[in-house]
C-alpha cells in the first residue's frame, strides 16, 4: 500500500443525501510512466495544487469530518486564504474538501 491514501469528499445536499467519496492513491515515479491498470480505476493527475492544512489527532470518521473542515476553514478567517476558498466555493458549490 502506498500513502498517502487521499479521500476527497464531496458534502451531500442534506441529512438525506448521501456524501461522494473518491479514495485515492499515490503512484510511485517508478510506476508514473506506465501505471498498472486495473477493473474499476481511473488515473487521476493532478497539477500544481494549492492546499490549506490542519493536522488533527485520531481516525477519521462521519462525525468528525464536517467538524475538522469548519475548524480549518474557521482557521483561515482574517487571511488571505479566506477569500481565496470563497471564490473557489462560489465558482464550484459542490468543491470536495481532501483527507489524507
Amino acid at each position: 500500500m502506498t500513502g498517502p491514501v487521499i479521500t476527497q469528499i464531496s458534502p451531500s445536499d442534506g441529512p438525506l443525501c448521501a456524501s461522494s467519496f473518491v479514495v485515492s492513491f499515490y503512484v510511485p515515479k517508478k510506476n508514473q510512466a506506465d501505471p498498472p491498470s486495473a477493473d474499476g480505476l481511473h488515473l487521476q493527475k493532478w497539477g500544481p495544487t494549492y492546499a490549506a492544512v490542519r493536522q488533527f489527532s485520531g481516525f477519521v470518521s462521519d462525525d468528525s469530518l464536517g467538524e475538522e473542515a469548519f475548524a480549518l476553514y474557521s482557521s483561515l478567517q482574517g487571511s488571505n486564504w479566506a477569500s481565496a476558498v470563497d471564490q473557489g466555493r462560489k465558482a464550484d458549490p459542490t468543491s470536495a474538501y481532501t483527507v489524507a
